[in-house]
Parts: structure tokens; sequence; C-alpha cells
């Protein structure tokens, strides 16, 4: 009788801490992903060209921002496919002619890390243009030829 009074003690004072813990226990960040981003990292594109990536469901969809160096890119769609999203859209016109960066940024669905939990990825990609000439044109008519 003495050892099951003792087993019961032991079970009940185990319950209680591990209901303490799962009580004060902080919501644990867990970021969304990007992948499979097209045109692929360090490509040449023309100007308004189409893009497209993925994003794991962990991903709020109302809070992606997606930008092109510094433009803001509106023209995009957000695809629910059931076990992932698929973005895609089309870069603005306006960027042309240098390297550029694509910068993504979204957040995760509520209760899923809570406040703060976002991720920010992207990938390089050389767009097609009025390129600038890597010697200016005035020094390339100094120079001296034999």
């Amino acid at each position: 009788m003495k050892i099951i009074m003792g087993l019961m003690i032991v079970v009940t004072v185990m319950y209680t801490n591990s209901v303490a813990a799962v009580e004060g226990a902080k919501l644990v960040c867990v970021k969304p992903r990007f992948s499979k981003m097209l045109p692929a990292d360090k490509s040449e594109i023309e100007a308004g060209a189409e893009f497209s990536f993925v994003a794991s469901t962990r991903l709020n969809p109302y809070t992606l921002s997606i930008k092109l160096k510094d433009t803001e890119v509106d023209d995009f769609q957000v695809r629910n496919r059931n076990t992932f999203y698929q973005v895609s859209g089309t870069f603005p016109k306006s960027v042309k002619g240098r390297w550029a960066r694509v910068h993504i940024r979204g957040e995760a669905k509520d209760g899923e890390g809570g406040k703060n939990c976002y991720k920010r990825d992207g990938w390089l990609l050389k767009i097609k243009g009025d390129e600038v000439p890597a010697v200016p044109e005035a020094a390339a008519e100094s120079t001296v030829t034999p």
C-alpha cells in the first residue's frame, strides 16, 4: 500500500510540473521558407520578365512583399496548392540595365511563432536594358593608340 501511495505522489508531481512547463512555454518561431526561384540566381533577364517561386504553408500570404532593387513589385499572385504556395508575377519594366536583387519578405501565420516571426530571402538578377558603359566615353576618347 505504501508503494502505491508513493507511486501516486510521484506521478502527481511529474504531471503538475509538465503542465506548468507547457503553460509557461513561449511560442517557437517557425519561419516560412522560400525556394525554387525562377529565373535562376544570377540570370540575365529582360525588363518586365516573369518570375515565380514557392513558399511553405507557414507563410501568411497577406504579409508577402516583393521588391526588385528598391522598386515594389505589385503585379504578383499567390496560389494555394494545399502543401505550398505558388507565387508568380512580373517584374516592373522601370528597373533595367543593372544588377538587381529580388527581396522577399513574409511573416508566419498567426499562432506559429507570434509577432516578429518572419523570413527574408531573395536572389540576384542581371536586368537587360540601357546599359551603363563600363568605361566613360570621355576616358575612352582620351586613350592614345599607337
